[in-house]
């Protein structure tokens, strides 16, 4: 008697299912339209499971079956996918309707309040935040010689550090960078500095890291699923997740609330005190600024910042070890253009750039090739709007295929090939900037800290390899080119042995 039940169960779902879903086009001003290609999926689960571990490898697959524009249903969410640069650049620059966000349940630092956070925030929340940060992460150094000068006390210690192991196997390199990357941003929002060996922030940071890595491996499935985290909390990852954010959160309002005891106004030493100062001036209720809520919009930014800032720029940096270790010629050409600039008397600066279009190309050879986030970050439309003759769904999701555009022969010719020369003209003298290169995305939602994550890059790889040879440890496994599963496209572990070029001055 139970299976015939089940039976009617799941057809009537089936059916409702059905039913919603032709409403929803019915209702449709726009249904006139074309529908957006895409590949047939299941009832309720969509094509989630024909993701697999690397949801990147399949998404390529599909944008060479589909083209430019295309749909994937993941569990009941409509996502449009983007694989060409230019309609990217389109879609996400000429109307702030795609400026919206998804909002991934389960996720947020504070459950309670849900879309707070530079990444998760949209509409005016979103706007005025954005200003805020960009104005005072400038008068705090973004690009100034006070920040290269965080970046490079962090440098001279990773170098010292590898100087002391010089000749012997040295590991774990993204979270040796990860705590230094973190170190120089956490100056700027706190006036603190750690020690390279305090366990503190490296075990908080590396944890909440881990617990998301955990997710993703599982191909994504609580993102779309999320009623997985109801049913199977732990197998999902999702007690651990949330056991991290915890106490990240309790790390960072215990910053937040010291800085709100020690405050005067009159001596505003950091980003966490301009920010209290706005809130502590604010009367209006309805501003962004005011109250409870703002102070907690501040640690879900401060939480983004520590995410996205550090391990994106880790996790680069982790490739570029691999790629001029597997390719030394590369590494020679860098070596030969830093001599060239500095006469090794002197370590590299950011004025130095315009001077070392062989180091800046190589810098973006590395973006494109390692592309650590192949589908970018999600935007959400807010209303029904007509792209290229389809029809986009008021909250459909808009998703580019980084991976896709920055592998794309019809673009790069040999998108396989790791050839930093494409971003230079024939004769090797200048570079040549791209805009079919998108890592920090393009648009109004574009990455804040595109800046210095580039700075932070070129910094770390020019003064590595001038005071450096680097190359695999012959002992140990060499890694391939293929990522991990992750959070971030991250390379396979691997040791390297690093031989001193340069003594210390």
């Amino acid at each position: 008697m139970a299976f015939p039940l089940v039976g009617v169960i799941i057809a009537t779902s089936l059916l409702v299912w059905f039913l919603l879903q032709r409403r929803k086009k019915n209702e449709s001003k726009l249904s006139h339209l074309k529908e957006i290609p895409g590949p047939k999926g299941l009832p309720f689960l969509g094509n989630v499971l024909q993701l697999g571990t690397f949801p990147n490898d399949q998404f390529t697959k599909w944008s060479k079956e589909y083209g430019a524009i295309y749909k994937v249903n993941l569990g009941s969410q409509m996502v449009v996918i983007i694989s060409d640069p230019k309609l990217c650049k389109e879609i996400f620059t000429n109307d702030p309707v795609y400026t919206g966000r998804p909002y991934f349940e389960g996720f947020d630092i504070y459950l309670e309040h849900p879309g707070l956070g530079m990444f998760a925030s949209e509409g005016d929340l979103w706007e005025t935040h954005r200003r805020f940060l960009l104005r005072q992460l400038r008068d705090f150094g973004f690009g100034k010689s006070s920040m290269e000068s965080l970046i490079m006390d962090e440098v001279n210690e990773v170098l010292e550090r590898f100087q002391k192991a010089e000749g012997k196997p040295i590991g774990q390199m993204r979270e040796t960078l990860r705590l230094a990357i973190v170190n120089s941003l956490w100056t700027i929002l706190s006036s603190q500095r750690f020690k390279h060996d305090d366990p503190k922030l490296s075990q908080l940071t590396e944890n909440i890291i881990k617990s998301f890595d955990n997710i993703f491996e599982g191909g994504s499935l609580l993102i779309f699923l999320p009623w997985l985290r109801h049913i199977i909390p732990g197998y999902s990852g999702y007690t651990t997740m949330r056991k991290e954010m915890e106490g990240f959160k309790h790390f960072l309002e215990g910053s937040v609330n010291q800085h709100k005891r020690d405050l005067k106004e009159e001596n505003l030493k950091d980003f966490i005190d301009v920010y209290l100062a706005e809130v502590r001036k604010t009367t209006d209720e309805k501003s962004p600024f005011y109250g409870t809520v703002a102070e907690r919009q501040l640690v879900a930014t401060m939480l983004d910042l520590f995410l996205a800032g550090s391990d994106s720029s880790a996790t680069t940096l982790s490739w570029t070890i691999v790629y001029l270790c597997k390719f030394p010629e590369v590494q020679k050409k860098l070596q030969k253009e830093i001599e060239a600039v500095t006469g090794n008397a002197r370590q590299v600066s950011v004025t130095d750039r315009p001077n070392m279009p062989y180091a800046v190309a190589l810098v973006d050879e590395i973006l494109r090739h390692s592309s650590i986030v192949p589908d970018g970050a999600q935007h959400r439309a807010m209303a029904e709007r007509e792209f290229h003759g389809y029809r986009i769904p008021k909250d459909a999701w808009i998703q580019p295929n980084l991976f896709f555009i920055h592998r794309d022969n019809k673009i790069w010719g040999d998108g396989d090939s790791f050839r930093p020369e494409r971003f230079l003209t024939a004769d090797g003298k200048k570079y040549v900037k791209s805009d079919s290169l998108q890592p920090f995305q393009v648009g109004r939602r574009v990455c804040v800290g595109e800046t210095l994550a580039r700075d932070n890059i070129f910094l770390y790889l020019t003064n590595i390899f001038q005071k450096f040879d680097v190359k695999f440890d012959p002992k140990g496994k060499e890694p391939s080119l293929e990522t991990i599963p992750g959070f971030f496209r991250a390379p396979e572990p691997y040791t390297v042995i690093m031989k001193e070029r340069l003594s210390s001055k």
